[in-house]
């Protein structure tokens, strides 16, 4: 009898240990996204790829770096963007397993568009704040989930001697922007 009691013991303390953050651990995650339309003879299309590798400083912070490319077609017009960043990300565990996180992010960009038969060049600036959940799977492997996000955009492009900018923000936390994904840990 004792003997069981004290397996049984052993299997819930390892269960509640099963995926718990650890202070060192180093996630790896990101984006994949493609998207194409074609609205009455417009035709887009995008391609981007957005990975994110972070380590935790504690039991519920990360620091990480995002580089990434995007690529897009609008009508024929292409174009190609660089990104590099840097994100955190503070983890609030809830029960066994499931966590609830807020990512504060930063990235810059930078790449061409081609404009009227020339190449225009593309900077960008990008300030987010994005709520979300994991979920682990496994000690490590996690599913992620995030919806909406506060942000702040601005691209400058510049065509020869010509500049134009474009800001936008915005709030948005309705369920209509959801991201799945996977993230793995090394430990």
């Amino acid at each position: 009898m004792k003997k069981l009691i004290f397996t049984m013991a052993i299997l819930l303390v390892s269960t509640m240990a099963f995926a718990q953050i650890q202070k060192g651990d180093i996630q790896i995650t990101g984006n994949v996204g493609i998207q194409k339309t074609n609205n009455s003879g417009t035709e887009t299309s995008s391609f981007s790829l957005l990975p994110k590798a972070g380590v935790f400083v504690s039991e519920t912070t990360s620091l990480g770096g995002i580089v990434g490319y995007t690529s897009g077609k609008f009508n024929g017009s292409k174009s190609d963007r660089f990104n590099l960043g840097a994100y955190a990300r503070f983890h609030k565990p809830m029960v066994e397993n499931f966590y609830l996180y807020l990512e504060p992010s930063l990235t810059f960009g930078f790449g061409n568009r081609e404009v009227g038969g020339g190449d225009a060049d593309i900077n960008s600036f990008d300030v987010r704040l994005a709520p979300g959940m994991t979920y682990f799977l496994s000690p490590k492997f996690a599913l992620d989930m995030n919806w909406g996000m506060l942000n702040y955009s601005k691209e400058t492009t510049k065509f020869g001697n010509v500049e134009t900018e474009n800001e936008n923000y915005g709030l948005n936390l309705n369920m209509s922007n959801i991201n799945l994904g996977v993230s793995f840990y090394i430990r």
